[in-house]
């Protein structure tokens, strides 16, 4: 089974920075006061994915997910007792459903003595217009995810081409990344070519991330070596690392042929995969075949 893709942190990096039109939806039309990047006791051994404070004093606790959690009730009750020994403020609690397949858990907990309720949204429940009405890039490439995404593909790309250059680029990154969420990257390959639109895979919001990493672990090999070579080899890291968790997550695990040429790749073949990783069909679309 492949590894799950980081969508959680491709989905937080646009409402933290770009502030689409749905976070104003799921805060209840409430403005935003605060993003707050907080830690919550380790008994939950990781970071909830958005919390925001409201300009009322509410907090707005938003999870991504992009798989059906069998235990997602208990989950979010014991992000509400936490946040709420954390805040002493009136909490509401969303859960975004980004996934492909029907949605299938439980709003509520219930153990008797008490109750928890919580807030479960499917994106697909609201349609691909309300997402282009409004104008912000951000929510072009989380049209993709809409309930008739598949047949407005073109309407949303040709939202994001009228965009300004840096605007444009980002949005497409963000829309290729979240094509991995729905059975359309094919279709998505075929409509960007179309309008002839090429895909900076630098600036996605996930892999930056990786490569970034991958170039400072390189910037430290070739100092301790004192070589450019060191620097090199960081970088290819990060671009082999970013690419083989696409690869896998697109088509998963790699056979033996296919994880061997990735690992004897060179940088400049790893950039040139990496490009289209995203949006071909196949993994020899990618590699090439065996």
């Amino acid at each position: 089974m492949p590894r799950s893709f980081d969508y959680d942190g491709a989905l937080k990096e646009i409402f933290e920075r770009d502030r689409p039109a749905l976070l104003h939806r799921l805060a209840g039309g409430i403005e935003i006061e605060e993003f707050l990047n907080v830690d919550l006791p380790k008994v939950l051994q990781r970071r909830a994915d958005l919390i925001v404070s409201l300009v009322d004093g509410s907090i707005l606790h938003v999870e991504f997910q992009s798989r059906n959690s069998p235990r997602m009730e208990r989950r979010m009750a014991m992000y509400h007792l936490l946040m709420l020994d954390r805040f002493d403020a009136p909490i509401r609690h969303v859960v975004l459903y980004v996934g492909e397949a029907r949605m299938r858990m439980p709003t509520h907990l219930n153990t008797g003595p008490m109750r928890f309720d919580y807030t479960l949204i499917d994106i697909r429940e609201i349609r691909v217009e309300e997402f282009l009405a409004g104008g912000n890039p951000a929510d072009y490439a989380l049209a993709i995810l809409a309930g008739g995404s598949g047949e407005h593909l073109g309407a949303v790309v040709a939202k994001i081409q009228r965009l300004p250059d840096e605007k444009r680029k980002r949005a497409l990154s963000q829309l290729a990344v979240m094509s991995g969420l729905r059975s359309i990257s094919v279709k998505l390959e075929m409509e960007l070519r179309r309008v002839s639109v090429i895909v900076d895979i630098s600036k996605n919001v996930i892999l930056r991330k990786i490569m970034d990493e991958g170039e400072a672990l390189g910037e430290a090999r070739g100092e301790a070596r004192g070589e450019a070579r060191g620097r090199v080899a960081g970088e290819a890291e990060g671009f082999r690392s970013a690419l083989r968790q696409i690869l896998e997550t697109r088509f998963g695990c790699l056979p033996k042929w296919a994880d061997a040429r990735l690992n004897q790749a060179t940088l400049p073949r790893l950039k040139r995969w990496t490009g289209k990783a995203i949006t071909a069909d196949s993994l020899t679309g990618v590699i090439g075949a065996r």
